[in-house]
Order: structure tokens, then C-alpha cells, then sequence
């Protein structure tokens, strides 16, 4: 079955190299590579900002400077130089999309781990569930005076509610895995290798692995939303405090504010809903400091 669903992937990967029978103009082809390399720049954007090293810095500076040279040509209607510019630019794309998606499936491995060991994830559903006979002592009155108390170290009243959210937590951890094993297999798959493997890959095969890797990261935003759900879950005791330490209301509760989750994961969780982390931070600082707050 391995076999022949490996043989599948690379029959569908030859279909997508075999030659268009309706062959479309240099004029339109650059007009469509102009605006797919323009709404695929506009997404990447952020996800560098917000996740910036030295290499894919490095790949944006170079792509960002061949775009507007190809969009030069496409404006000035120089239709074969644009087209080929623009067929180089998506090379150059794919490569830095290619080094992005690994580096959305490292950190959203590091955080589907970090959410299991910071919040005892596994240990919460197996045990503090509604059916679990430790919860019948919480059924009943509890009398301080000749009853034993239920609450411990190692389970205290604020994880009361882990009783009618353990369910929630299983869930959560079952969806972040699924997506992230769906992104780390596209990432991996045949149909992307044998594209690669060409000496010449062909314009719209460029543009089917390009949305692949786009896909894989849409997989690892999903997959780390669910982990950070638990760190939410986990900590929801402390939403009150966050509210009147920061003087914001519920719905002003952005990922930046919100102290539930562990700060090193705050730029995960500002990523997800495609803001920028350093403007973030910034309006984070300006709202300590009117508040005569010291910034962690």
C-alpha cells in the first residue's frame, strides 16, 4: 500500500510537469506570476519579521530587490524580461519557503512538547475527569471539621475546573499532533521531491510547491493555536488579574497581553493572528508605561 501510494504521488507529479495544451501568452503569464508573487510577498512579510535570523533575512533582502526589478519590467510592459525575472524570483521563493515551513515545524514541535511538560497535559485528562472516582469528593458537602480535605499540593482549588475541561485538553493536544503530522508530511512529501529534482521545473509546478510549503505553515499555526489553547485552559484563573493588571478590557486581550501564556510563546501566538511581534511589544511597553508598569 506504501508502494503504490508512493507511485501515485509521482504519476500526479508527472501530470503537473506534462506541457499545458493551451499554452498561454508571455504577456499573461507575467501578469499572473506579477500578482501570485505579489499576494505570496504580502503573507511573507510578517512571518519574517516575526521570526527573523540571518539566512532568511538574508533570502528576503535578495527576493524583495528582484521583485520590484521584475514588477519594473512588468510595468514598462518589457513582458519576456518580466517573465523571466519573475520565473527566477519564484525559485528563489520557494527555496526561502522551503526553510520557513522547517522553521514553523521546529517551533511548533518545541511547543506542542512545552505544553504536555509546563501543564502536566496528559497527566490532567487522564486523571481530573468528570467519571474519575477522585471527583465524587467533590459531589458531596465537605465538612472542614471532620472530613479530610480533597485539595493537595499537587491538586488545589483553582484546578477545580479541570473536571469539566480535561476533555477540552485531550482535544487540544489530539488536534495540535494531527496538524502538525499533516504539515511535517506535506513538507516531506514525494510530490514536492520529484518536482525538485528537475533540472528545469516548469512555471506552475513552481507555484504548486510554493503553496504546499504555504499550506504546511497554515498546518503549523493551527497545531500551535491548539497548544496555547491548553496554556489558556490551564491559566484561565488568571484572566481576571490580566484585565485589571494592564487597565484593557476582554476583547482588548491580544496575544501580547495575554499572561497565560509563557512569554518565549508569545511571538508564536501573535504570529497566528498575523501581527507583528515587534509592534506588539512596542504597544505592550507604551501601555506599562502609562500605567507605571515595569515590562517583563
Amino acid at each position: 500500500m506504501k508502494i503504490a501510494g508512493r507511485s501515485l504521488q509521482i504519476i500526479i507529479a508527472i501530470l503537473l510537469t506534462a506541457t499545458s495544451a493551451y499554452p498561454i501568452s508571455v504577456a499573461e503569464r507575467s501578469s499572473k506570476d506579477y500578482y501570485y508573487t505579489t499576494k505570496i510577498l504580502r503573507e511573507l512579510k510578517p512571518m519574517i519579521a516575526n521570526f527573523k535570523n540571518d539566512s532568511n533575512q538574508k533570502m528576503m533582502e535578495s527576493i524583495t530587490k528582484n521583485y520590484e526589478d521584475a514588477s519594473l519590467q512588468y510595468y514598462g510592459q518589457n513582458f519576456d524580461d518580466s517573465s523571466a525575472k519573475f520565473y527566477n524570483l519564484k525559485l528563489e521563493i520557494m527555496k526561502l519557503m522551503e526553510e520557513l515551513s522547517a522553521l514553523y515545524l521546529t517551533r511548533t514541535n518545541e511547543l506542542l512538547k512545552s505544553t504536555i511538560e509546563d501543564n502536566k497535559s496528559i497527566e490532567i485528562f487522564l486523571e481530573l475527569d468528570r467519571r474519575n472516582g477522585y471527583a465524587s469528593y467533590f459531589n458531596k458537602p465537605f465538612d472542614p471539621l471532620k472530613d479530610v480535605m480533597p485539595y493537595d499540593e499537587k491538586f488545589t482549588a483553582k484546578d477545580y475546573h479541570f473536571y469539566f475541561d480535561a476533555s477540552k485538553i485531550e482535544r487540544y493536544l489530539k488536534n495540535g499532533f494531527y496538524y502538525y503530522h499533516e504539515a511535517k508530511r506535506v513538507h516531506e512529501g514525494e510530490d514536492i521531491k520529484f518536482i525538485k529534482s528537475r533540472k528545469r521545473i516548469k512555471t506552475g509546478n513552481i507555484d504548486y510547491v510554493i503553496n504546499k510549503y504555504m499550506n504546511v505553515i497554515i498546518m503549523c499555526r493551527i497545531a500551535k493555536e491548539s497548544a496555547l489553547e491548553i496554556y489558556r485552559v490551564k491559566n484561565q484563573h488568571n484572566a481576571g488579574n490580566i484585565l485589571d493588571k494592564y487597565q484593557i478590557r476582554k476583547d482588548q486581550l491580544t496575544p501580547i497581553f495575554d499572561d497565560r501564556i509563557p512569554e518565549k510563546f508569545k511571538v508564536d501566538a501573535v504570529d497566528n493572528v498575523k501581527l507583528l511581534y515587534t509592534v506588539e511589544l512596542a504597544r505592550r511597553k507604551k501601555t506599562m508605561e502609562k500605567l507605571g508598569l515595569k515590562d517583563s
